[in-house]
């Protein structure tokens, strides 16, 4: 009875300990055993082909044409190299063929490298005396998989091969047959083999029905394989030569196969955000470098606290623990020290004071709340915006402000002192980012004050202001369009909430500059599960060397870079259920001076939205992670919105109504009634809405619903601004009033679900007068549609 395993790649390197006491030798596959490549499919390499227009599908459909061939002419499948580029160059000649060969090899060997734990493994076998083959499908011929394992692992690893058997030269595959060739040619019993293998048909199941010793080697959890493959699509999305001209890079594979874990929180933190923080650390030491090279001066790294806290562990487990120091510098503490004159004054009133919200706009300008019920004269909201914006312009005031910020600012000053920070000095702010808005605002004040020289590097980089200071990110647009930039800029909250410290947001400092905190406010479970999911991620910065014998030649900069994009791309737009169930318990502090929080993930508000609004919810939501609410409605919604945001389509509600429903209605005023016919459209899920103009609170409106449903579902029934129906800022600023329903021939079962008879009418009472037109929004699902009626006429 031969042995069967299945093992992890943590596993391999003692699985002799395991092996039958026949065993001689020790039979590996190659690709994704032995050899890994650094992309996610095998056939991405084939992108870097020299065939215009990218190779991956004129490659693919080549082999395709070539296997079919063979099989016609001899009954087998398998086929060499050669064969195959004999498809794709039909009239080329013989040295064509061999240089097509030859870049094909060499494409190969500069994105393959040596799996760390497999040669482990053989280094054992060799000391206990065994011999080790290799035997793999491949269209290879054994001296160019002996060649390519040389070039790709090093000459020590292929010195280590006894001998090779590849399918090509057999005419059979694993699963065909092909160990038994392989016992003849050895003049060895089937026990004498132990053979591993990443194909559970290939390299187990089919095998060990000849009696071989096998092993299965599971790369990855089924999320895990799953994850990456979204990975690759949400490469392409951002970056429309990927699968195309360029291959869909996978540096992060090995580690995720060596260390990777089924606990979804570890899951989040090491497969996830690891491969990311881990590019991002190695980009910002790069920088670090180039800058003291060209300055000539040693520069000060200077991590923005909170979200700054996770990229500044990962770069101090990389390059030492007293790397880098935390700083205190938040958007509300930067732009307070910000206000040297009116015209900076005036910009932040222009560009933030139209919420509403004085007290946040007089926290920013270092007023108290006396001197802000003076500007005010006691009104409130939005009533007090522009008594306030007028007021604080006036000269005293803008003097006050002044004055005020000036002093804060070398609060700032003293802050910086404590992380070693002095006058004249070089220093480089790591941060997230998204538009480096802490350095555009404290960068004229640290410099011309202080003598400061400042740098700004980001994970992520859109800058709406073309300030000239020296700011980069390690994805900006110098790599990518403004478009994809913005894109994965949308959701990024949900990274800022996994990289922040477990602290409130610095709102002061004392005279000696240590920082004044609001109170965090955050629960206890969320601080434990974040503080779980860094130390994964800082788990693989501790890791990423391990798996690899020698990184790939393909394998570097721009290659982390393109794993960073297409790990966050994936994990912002295409989150896995298990990744949205460990953030439903985060809130999130919006952080503008206010104790504002808000869910990170609200799938129940999501599904609301749907039902109410339909898909174009997604094109008009100002969620913090809408990506991860719409999840439970499936991959269809998140690769939507995924697209639209991405190439910022221009959609309307009206694009998304896929099915109408005609009702009658009337609109009653006091003074007169008129009949007209109502429209609903299709939302989410089987409901519908309606939208009717009752204008400023002048009309009642009745429909008729029994002709439609038997049994019918009111989702909502409420009264919107015209212009904040589909405008969140705008329905901000006027909340929906309820709408109060009365019902003629409904009979409500529970609450929202009535049983109608076929007369049954709807009605809704005016609002009380507004100063702005508003509409009636009606969602309601039938549940059970009323059969139509047929008359003696048609039935006869």
């Amino acid at each position: 009875m031969s042995l069967q395993l299945s093992v992890s790649a943590a596993e391999l390197p003692t699985l002799l300990d395991r092996a039958p006491a026949s065993v001689r030798y020790l039979s590996l596959d190659c690709f994704d055993t032995l050899l890994w490549r650094n992309t996610v499919a095998p056939r991405d390499v084939f992108a870097d082909l020299p065939i215009t227009g990218g190779g991956i599908w004129p490659r693919a459909k080549a082999e395709a044409r070539a296997r079919q061939r063979q099989h016609f002419e001899t009954g087998k499948g398998e086929v060499p190299i050669e064969a195959i580029y004999r498809s794709l160059k039909p009239y080329a000649d013989e040295a064509e063929i061999a240089a097509a060969v030859q870049a094909e090899l060499d494409a190969e060997a500069r994105h393959c490298y040596g799996f760390a734990p497999t040669v482990a493994l053989m280094e054992a076998a060799k000391a206990r005396g065994l011999e080790i083959i290799i035997v793999s499908d491949t269209y290879l011929s054994d001296v160019q998989l002996r060649e390519l394992i040389a070039r790709a692992a090093g000459e020590e690893v292929a010195a280590l091969i006894d001998r090779i058997f590849v399918s090509s030269a057999y005419g059979i595959a694993k699963a065909e047959g092909l160990f038994k060739p392989v016992l003849k040619d050895l003049g060895v019993g089937p026990e004498t083999i132990f053979h591993v293998g990443d194909n559970k048909v290939a390299d187990q199941d089919a095998p060990t029905l000849l009696g071989v010793n096998t092993v299965h080697l599971r790369q990855f959890t089924s999320e895990c394989a799953q994850r990456l493959r979204f990975e690759a699509s949400a490469a392409a999305m951002i970056d429309s030569t990927v699968r195309n001209t360029c291959p869909a890079v996978a540096p992060h594979r090995p580690v995720l196969s060596l260390h990777g874990s089924d606990d979804p929180v570890v899951a989040l933190g090491h497969d996830v955000l690891g491969p990311v923080m881990h590019a991002f650390a190695t980009w910002v030491a790069a920088e670090r470098r180039e800058m003291e090279e060209r300055t000539g001066k040693p520069v000060k790294l200077l991590f923005l606290m909170r979200d700054g806290h996770l990229p500044m562990q990962v770069y101090r487990t990389l390059f030492g623990e007293g790397e880098g120091a935390p700083i205190e510098l938040s958007r509300f503490t930067s732009r307070r020290a910000s206000f040297t004159d009116a015209r900076a004054i005036r910009n932040y009133l222009a560009d933030e004071g139209r919420h509403g919200r004085t007290d946040v706009l007089s926290k920013q300008l270092g007023l108290n709340r006396q001197e802000v019920q003076k500007l005010c004269r006691g009104q409130l909201g939005f009533e007090a915006q522009e008594r306030f914006n007028k007021s604080v312009q006036a000269p005293q005031m803008l003097r006050v402000i002044a004055d005020r910020s000036a002093k804060f600012a070398d609060k700032v000053m003293s802050h910086l002192r404590r992380a070693g920070v002095n006058e004249g000095d070089s220093v480089m702010f790591v941060d997230l980012g998204y538009a480096g808005t802490v350095q555009n605002l404290i960068e004229p004040v640290l410099r011309d004050r202080f003598g400061i020289n400042v740098a700004g590097r980001y994970l992520l980089l859109r800058d709406p202001e073309q300030t000239g200071f020296d700011k980069k990110g390690l994805i900006d647009e110098r790599n990518y369009d403004l478009a994809a930039i913005h894109a994965l800029c949308m959701p990024i909250a949900v990274v800022e909430q996994l990289s922040t410290v477990a602290q409130g947001s610095v709102v002061d400092y004392a005279l000696d500059g240590a920082p004044i905190r609001k109170d965090a406010g955050q629960k206890g479970l969320q601080n434990a599960v974040r503080e779980r999911i860094q130390e994964a991620c800082i788990g693989f910065a501790r890791n990423a060397a391990e798996a690899v014998v020698r990184p790939a030649a393909s394998d570097g900069d721009n290659c982390r870079r393109a794993m960073a994009v297409s790990v966050l791309g994936r994990f912002l737009f295409m989150p896995t259920a298990a990744e949205v169930e460990v953030l439903e318990a985060f809130d999130h502090d919006v952080n503008l001076g206010s104790d504002d929080m808000v869910k990170l993930v609200d799938p129940e508000l999501a599904g609301t939205g749907l039902k109410r609004r339909g898909l174009f919810y997604v094109n008009q939501s100002s969620r913090m992670y809408l990506p991860g609410e719409l999840r439970q409605h499936g991959l269809p919604h998140l690769l939507a919105m995924f697209a639209a945001t991405r190439h910022q389509f221009d959609l309307r509600p009206a694009d998304f109504h896929a099915d109408t429903i005609q009702l009658d209605g009337f609109f009653a005023s006091a003074t007169s009634q008129t009949l007209l016919p109502v429209e609903a459209h299709s939302t989410h899920d089987g409901y519908y809405q309606a939208t009717l103009p009752v204008g400023a609170g002048e009309y009642a409106v009745g429909v008729q619903l029994g002709p439609l449903a038997e049994w019918l579902q009111i989702e909502e029934a409420a009264f919107h601004s015209a212009a904040g129906l589909h405008d969140p800022i705008a329905a901000a600023i006027t909340p929906a009033i309820p709408a109060q329903i009365l019902c003629e021939g409904m009979e409500e079962v529970s609450p929202g679900f009535y049983r109608c008879r076929e007369d049954a009418l709807l009605l809704v009472p005016p609002p009380a007068k507004t100063t702005e037109a508003m509409v009636l929004s009606l969602v309601f699902r039938p549940v059970v549609r009323r059969e139509p009626r047929i008359s003696m006429k048609e039935a006869a």
